[in-house]
């Protein structure tokens, strides 16, 4: 039995029903990629996202963010090529290839079982692939998770990932212990460096949205703040490049207007962004760049525009149409 036979119906039936709430495919005359198709989104929603590149100013309401642009060197960051993993006889991963930049936000979607998280993975050392290369700053990227965190590659899981004995403000003292140990400059605002690391990990909590306890346990927090302090202790540890894996996952639309907002403000400050996300209408609304993935293999990659139109990633989401 191939990975298809595997993965399929069930895995597009799912993946239908999902964006069955999201978008659909419809007939278009003059379509840019020939069948005249496109993924039609909420246009509200997509409205209330899209705005997020003109209003940012590079400060947030409570002046956790620096006020004044800095000058943002834009250059390749991450390069990805042939990444290839399997699990016995099926194909995680086959031959993807990826780019990520500075100042930017690059996103990475495709249906249930299109190999997203495996990819992460792969990238945070959490996996090892079969085959292929991930040269990172320059760099051959490979070893522990926690040695790519130390060489600035920051994370965020599905399910957030914290001491859960420990205070949230402990917890944001292990990023900063890791960034202070490597030395590393904060690009969004390097006058962080300056601070303790109990006043460094209180403004950065802020910077995201957390308002509750810092005392606390982890454990005792609801899910919402327990992804919201997750970002928080990747942003500690001083990352050039930050991996959100479903980051709006539970969140509503206001708090996720704020999210949006928060990452154009990190990426317009020089911070590189890759993540994975379910919403397409925050997707398109957000990412400059987009890497569609089905079956472990890269269908398509573009600008927003190209991929709400893009034939193949239509199929991949809806199935194929008579």
């Amino acid at each position: 039995m191939n990975r298809r036979e595997i993965f399929s119906p069930a895995a597009k039936q799912r993946a239908a029903r999902f964006m069955a709430e999201r978008g659909t495919a419809v007939r278009r005359p003059n379509g840019g990629n020939g069948h005249g198709r496109t993924l039609v989104l909420d246009p509200a929603k997509l409205a209330r996202f899209e705005p997020a590149r003109e209003r940012v100013a590079g400060q947030l309401t409570d002046g956790t963010l620096p006020a004044r642009r800095r000058p943002v060197e834009r250059r390749e960051i991450l390069q990805v090529s042939d990444l290839t993993i399997h699990f016995g006889g099926v194909h995680a991963l086959e031959g993807v290839d990826l780019v990520a930049r500075t100042a930017e936000i690059a996103g990475v979607i495709g249906p249930n079982g299109a190999g997203k998280t495996t990819f992460f993975n792969c990238l945070s050392g959490l996996l090892t692939p079969d085959r292929g290369n991930i040269v990172f700053d320059g760099h051959k990227l490979d070893g522990s998770p926690a040695s790519r965190g130390r060489v600035g590659l920051g994370r965020t899981f599905q399910t957030p990932r914290l001491f859960g004995s420990l205070s949230v403000l402990q917890n944001l003292s292990f990023g900063c212990r890791t960034a202070d140990f490597s030395r590393r400059e904060y690009v969004f605002d390097p006058a962080l460096r300056r601070l303790s690391h109990q006043e460094r990990g209180a403004r950065i909590a802020r910077m995201v949205g957390y308002r509750g306890d810092l005392a606390a346990p982890a454990g005792s927090l609801p899910f919402g703040d327990l992804r919201t302090v997750e970002l928080a202790r990747a942003l500690c540890g001083a990352p050039s490049l930050l991996m959100l894996d479903e980051p709006a996952s539970g969140l509503d639309v206001g708090q996720a207007e704020d999210f949006v907002e928060l990452l154009r403000n990190l990426s317009d400050l020089g911070l590189s962004i890759l993540l994975i996300e379910h919403d397409m209408s925050l997707v398109m609304g957000i990412c400059d760049h987009i890497t569609v993935l089905d079956f472990g293999q890269v269908i398509a990659e573009g600008p927003p525009s190209e991929i709400q139109r893009n034939e193949a990633v239509i199929e991949a989401y809806l199935g194929r149409s008579d």
